[in-house]
């Protein structure tokens, strides 16, 4: 018998640039030709960003002499599905898209995150470019190279790392965002600085009402401050192996909800009620002070938190559904856990830790609304007896 050993040092570079600023989407085709210049093109929207800005954009790099394709798919989480990235492959492929394409995502969340992973993929692996028309995707989905799609298991189980070659944030299409976006956008900002970064948590509570109401200023040092929280935190661990599991404080719960909606429940909600829930938590356990729980849920409240859908699933229903969630492992479940606003515990290059299915249906309940809820019915659902 013999063994042959093929040593390999792989050293790549993916370093790119985040860019928050007015008119970058009306600069782009000059941006593409000085910095990512191609073979050609693909724009991948859903239908309604399409309409906004996708048919323009489109029209502008065919103006100025680049070949150009725009891929709709239909908008919502639902796109985020092995057929809608098959479906872009093959378009791609009918179109004679080849290895020195580009992609270019163009919108939120769901659009980067399968943009991305069919870039991961196709001919093994070629650029794109994030283009996040949603505030939610500018302060924190379109950084860091997280892609993929979902499944009837759960949100985010198939997919890759694969880094854009830039992020490019144009924040005048923010002027006519509708307010839930706008909303869902700020709840990933406060996210990030109430794990990180105490001082901009003050900033946010301070310019509120100047962010909610569209302040271009405001909103673009809001998405300021979370891309360094996050480019700081991806640069020290790229793929997820220690301290960017805090990135995920509140979707423990979040993607749980989610789930549990059938994906109606939209991602920045969902994850309004689990930072409701975790910081509850943290407060139960007694890692996390009176006077930081208030300050958290008052900033919650005015962000409109939906905490009610709690009471659309029983708390067995919700636990059980954190445990399809990729920091689970061997069926339990592990949450970021708050230490004060602006710093998570941490133990030994951990940033997750193991939560009881009593200890997190007790934070669960007690967010409920106390009108809807007694000490009997606490007990009841405690033991398990909690379904309605």
């Amino acid at each position: 018998m013999k063994t042959i050993h093929i040593q390999l040092k792989k050293v790549v570079d993916n370093s790119y640039a985040i860019t928050v600023g007015e008119g970058l989407l009306a600069r782009l085709p000059n941006i593409l030709k000085e910095s990512q210049p191609a073979s050609g093109y693909v724009v991948i929207a859903d239908e309604t960003t399409a309409r906004l800005f996708g048919r323009e954009l489109l029209a502008s790099l065919r103006a100025s002499n680049l070949k150009a394709i725009l891929l709709p798919i239909p908008a919502g989480e639902s796109s985020k599905s092995q057929k809608h990235k098959t479906e872009l492959e093959q378009a791609m492929l009918k179109a004679d898209a080849d290895r020195r394409s580009v992609v270019l995502a163009l919108g939120g969340g769901v659009v980067g995150d399968i943009a991305g992973f069919v870039a991961a993929t196709y001919m093994r692996g070629i650029p794109y470019i994030q283009l996040p028309t949603t505030l939610l995707a500018m302060v924190d989905s379109s950084i860091g190279g997280k892609t993929g799609i979902d499944t009837r298991q759960g949100k985010n189980l198939i997919g890759a790392f694969h880094q854009p070659s830039a992020v490019l944030a144009d924040v005048n299409v923010l002027k006519n965002l509708p307010d839930a976006e706008i909303r869902n956008g700020l709840i990933e900002a406060a996210k990030m600085y109430i794990t990180s970064d105490a001082e901009s948590f003050t900033f946010l509570e301070r310019n509120l009402d100047k962010a909610l109401a569209r302040d271009l200023r405001v909103l673009s040092e809001v998405i300021s401050r979370a891309v360094s929280i996050k480019a700081g935190v991806v640069e020290r661990d790229e793929r997820e192996g220690g301290e960017r599991t805090v990135l995920n404080f509140g979707h423990t719960i979040g993607h749980a909800l989610e789930k549990l909606s059938d994906y109606a429940l939209p991602h920045g909600q969902a994850v309004a009620v689990g930072i409701a829930v975790e910081t509850e938590l943290a407060y139960n356990l007694g890692r996390l002070s009176k006077k930081d729980l208030s300050a958290i849920q008052t900033i919650l409240k005015k962000l409109q938190a939906p905490i009610s859908v709690l009471e659309k699933f029983s708390l067995a229903e919700i636990v059980k559904a954190t445990k399809g969630d990729k920091k689970s492992i061997g069926g339990q479940t592990r949450c970021v856990i708050l230490k004060e606003i602006g710093k998570v515990e941490e133990n030994e290059g951990r940033f997750v830790e193991i939560v009881s299915d009593s200890e997190l249906k007790k934070a669960i309940f007690s967010v409920i609304p106390v009108k809807t809820r007694d000490q009997k019915a606490l007990d009841s659902r405690l033991r398990g007896n909690d379904r309605k």
